[in-house]
């Protein structure tokens, strides 16, 4: 049997591997990506991809400079897979529409909330699928991704409409992820922010790692009241966490908000540490080397801001880490007077809270 095409938006780290693994497995796969990207893979004969294990290999994958090229050229496709940032949504969105691809099925697979919602709307006859990966993957230059570790858990749930897509899950298995189905695509969603939020936004307004945060007590404070924010967020919303990629967040979520703070954050510390802890997150390269006209900032933390205001709720932590990062990205203030200055970013806090207060 066939398997059906599948076109993945997206050529960055999660769309490279998506594809490459895909086309490794025999799938009919295609990929709409930059130019540079698609240039870069005609050069080279396709996505070159580094497993953990050593194998280095370039899979097939014929790369479009656009998803108008792909369609015109490769098109129709049974699904697409959706692994652009946040705030491309929209435009992409709006590409689905132009080439006539409204009610083909959509899965996104990207990080924050809201993306699901926002397709929804500006789709209303395509179902929608949310999908949560949470394989680190290294992009070491255009059509060429390291996975640095191996593990291949994949969350699957329906979106907003409830309309499954059955050929998803067997798509994604045969390519070797091994796959979660859940119920509750808002539960995915925002348990897999409690992880994306974790030592990133700070990263991104101070210079620090993620190890050199959580070496700070204050500052590996403020990450746990960051949770705690997201978590009576997801209560107000009447939305439980699950466990995603294997990591136990029910549980964590527990003793976040039910013990001290002093007793959470070495046991945080040494999860970030083992994972993660010199490699710069996401937010970071926002800002750096310079600020970047666009920023996830406002999926993740400025989600749970939002949220937060809308339920009467209080998150000035979140709505500072949004502030701040928001004002960087502006050019409003100095990413200099940041770097390196944690009681500027705490006084910042101290302050909104007296505000709120």
């Amino acid at each position: 049997m066939t398997s059906p095409r599948v076109l993945i938006l997206g050529g960055g780290a999660i769309g490279s591997l998506l594809a490459a693994r895909l086309a490794r497995a025999g799938q009919s796969v295609a990929l709409a990506a930059r130019p540079h990207t698609a240039e870069a893979a005609r050069r080279q004969g396709g996505i070159r991809l580094v497993e953990p294990e050593g194998e280095d290999a370039i899979w097939p994958v014929p790369v479009y400079p656009s998803l108008a090229h792909a369609w015109e050229e490769a098109g129709p496709f049974a699904c697409i897979m959706l692994a652009v940032k946040g705030y491309h949504t929209a435009d992409a969105a709006r590409e689905i529409r132009e080439v006539g691809a409204e009610g083909v099925p959509l899965l996104t697979i990207q990080n924050g909330v809201g993306n699901e919602e926002a397709l929804a709307q500006a789709l209303p006859d395509s179902p929608i699928l949310a999908g949560v990966l949470t394989t680190p993957v290294q992009v070491l230059a255009p059509a060429a991704i390291r996975v640095t570790r191996p593990s291949y858990h994949f969350g699957l749930a329906p979106g907003p409409c409830g309309k499954p897509w059955p050929p998803a899950a067997s798509i994604l298995s045969q390519a070797g992820f091994q796959l979660t189905q859940y119920q509750d695509y808002r539960s995915l969603k925002w348990s897999k922010l409690l992880m994306n939020i974790l030592a990133n936004a700070q990263s991104a307004i101070l210079g620090y790692t993620p190890a050199q945060i959580f070496a700070d007590p204050r500052l590996g404070n403020l990450e746990l009241r960051a949770w705690r924010e997201a978590l009576a967020v997801m209560r107000a919303l009447g939305i439980r966490p699950v466990s995603v990629g294997g990591y136990p967040l029910p549980l964590a979520a527990r003793a976040v908000q039910r013990l001290p703070l002093g007793l959470m954050r070495p046991l945080f510390a040494r999860f970030i540490v083992s994972g993660r802890g010199e490699k710069m997150p996401s937010l970071y390269y926002d800002l750096h080397p310079q600020p970047r006209p666009h920023s996830e900032i406002h999926w993740l933390n400025g989600a749970v801001a939002r949220a937060a205001a809308r339920h009467h709720l209080a998150a000035p932590v979140n709505t500072a880490f949004t502030r701040i990062m928001d004002a960087l990205l502006r050019g409003e203030e100095d990413l200099a007077a940041w770097e390196g200055h944690p009681e500027r970013l705490l006084a910042s806090i101290a302050a909104l809270e007296e505000h709120e207060g």
